[in-house]
């Protein structure tokens, strides 16, 4: 990464993305490192899971008056687990948990390279070049297909139509339960239209600027 004279926010920004995606690889990788020394001595550990919980104990005080106001508190709450065993135990659980962070960091990952993308070309002083609408398109499509499917598994999930490893088998006492995996990128949907819509604009612009620049 080598940094320019000519500063500009389109250079911070990209310069941002870079660092950032750079981060999610050596995350990843320490995070193998970490699994594998845990695998050496026959026992893994599995961070940071992701939770809804229903708590029926919070149910008496989830509603609470003030002198000139009211509190509602819902029963809900979202946690992380954390989980610890022998792998001929837990490997189900160590694969399938481990693996949703996989696809959560590639994900992430993909989107900040295609946004350096972007940035670079605008940073060069060409915000209409040719690759940028194909850019945000790609984005957008990737924004409405993990959206779609994350709330699709949260929907099955929820719905207990799809078992947990470990997690839907802990016993928890009477009134608690883990009600879904909390999933990222539940509203990406949205920000997937609105990306697509941005990529065909830009298309557009593109072709408008094209033609301006034939006519002179």
């Amino acid at each position: 990464m080598k940094f320019r004279k000519d500063w500009s926010l389109a250079y911070f920004l990209l310069y941002l993305c870079q660092l950032s995606y750079w981060l999610i690889i050596l995350g990843v990788v320490v995070e193998i490192i970490s699994s594998i020394g845990y695998l050496t001595n026959g026992r893994v550990v599995i961070r940071d899971i992701p939770v809804n919980m229903e708590l029926e104990q919070f149910d008496p005080y989830k509603d609470i008056e003030f002198a000139n106001s009211y509190m509602n508190i819902p029963e809900r709450m979202t946690s992380e687990i954390h989980i610890s065993g022998d792998y001929e135990e837990v490997k189900s659980a160590f694969f399938f948990y481990n693996g949703l962070k996989i696809y959560e960091n590639a994900v992430f990952f993909i989107l900040l390279y295609l946004f350096s993308k972007v940035l670079r070309n605008v940073a060069e002083g060409s915000p209409f070049h040719s690759k940028n609408s194909t850019y945000l398109s790609q984005i957008g499509t990737i924004l409405f297909a993990v959206g779609t499917v994350n709330f699709s598994f949260l929907f099955l999930n929820s719905g207990h139509f799809i078992s947990l490893p470990i997690l839907n088998n802990l016993g928890f006492p009477e009134g608690i339960d883990i009600t879904y995996l909390d999933l990222f990128g539940k509203d990406f949907i949205f920000a997937g239209i609105f990306m697509i819509v941005l990529g065909y604009i830009f298309k557009e612009g593109t072709r408008i600027y094209e033609e301006q620049k034939l006519t002179v």
